[in-house]
């Protein structure tokens, strides 16, 4: 049975946005993720996470410090995958 849904095939570069803005003291807590905002029409913030995830264990540790910061997901996406 085919669910459509692929695994983690290995490093790839990730674009995570959240309802809110990611102050940047928390740089840390992303390794060498950049850090950006962007405004809607609307009024509202997402803040954006866009950079190199290796590994299953790093990308749960950036979904868990956006939940620890009460930053709701608001989409992730793979952008480009990397070899090695």
């Amino acid at each position: 049975m085919d669910t459509g849904v692929t695994g983690f095939t290995g490093p790839a570069i990730y674009c995570i946005k959240v309802q809110g803005v990611i102050d940047e003291r928390y740089t840390g807590y992303f390794g060498d993720m950049v850090i950006s905002a962007e405004q809607k029409a609307e009024g509202k913030i997402t803040g954006i996470l866009t950079g190199k995830i290796k590994d299953q264990s790093e990308l749960l540790g950036v979904l868990n410090a956006l939940h620890n910061l009460h930053l709701p997901i608001v989409s992730m996406e793979t952008l480009n995958e990397k070899s090695g």
